[in-house]
């Protein structure tokens, strides 16, 4: 392997099936935590997508109820060792940080694999966007072979530094993002 692939394998790596099992168990403690004031939890971003290049990286969406405050959820967070982090940008999405990898904490459990957790408003148009994001290449293979295209060129340009991936990524994907979020919607995942 030469430099180059050794500096984009640090990067981004190939999909593996325990990202799935991995969301399973926090998102199981995250619900027993959090009980009535979410509607659901969400395994989104690169990894919940089989067969994707990612960062190994689990992205989590906690949907609340519509009669839940994002501060009721904070509180219950905190408690499991994560930290709040505002909005950084992107409005009615919470983003939330781990002190440590043994977050969320458990007496089960010394270390998690690392995970971005945002919570939002059931009617969160972000979230909507990453549902149908994720939800539009499980279903499209083509696209979804567009998309590892996408990233692996991102890559290239990168030269291992990780924010000019995450740069590029964003650049050399504007006009994809727009093209998959603008085709008619498909079932989402629970409806299937």
């Amino acid at each position: 392997m030469n430099e180059e692939s050794r500096a984009a394998a640090r990067i981004v790596v190939e999909y593996d099936a325990q990202w799935a099992s991995e969301f399973q168990e926090i998102a199981t403690l995250l619900r027993g935590a959090l009980g009535t004031l979410m509607k659901e939890i969400h395994h989104v971003g690169s990894t919940s997508i089989p067969g994707m290049i990612a960062k190994p990286t689990l992205d989590i969406d906690v949907e609340l109820t519509p009669q839940t405050d994002v501060n009721q959820a904070t509180a219950v967070l905190v408690t499991l060792g994560y930290e709040y982090e505002g909005e950084r940008g992107i409005a009615d999405r919470h983003a939330y940080g781990a002190i440590s990898s043994a977050v969320p904490l458990s007496k089960h459990r010394a270390s998690w694999m690392s995970h971005h957790l945002y919570v939002c408003p059931h009617d969160s148009a972000e979230l909507f966007r990453h549902l149908r994001f994720r939800d539009e290449l499980r279903r499209d293979i083509r696209l979804r072979d567009e998309y590892i295209s996408l990233k692996q060129e991102a890559l290239k340009r990168a030269t291992g530094v990780r924010q000019i991936y995450v740069d590029e990524k964003a650049r050399l994907g504007k006009d994809f993002f727009l093209k998959v979020l603008s085709r008619s919607p498909g079932p989402r995942e629970g409806d299937r």
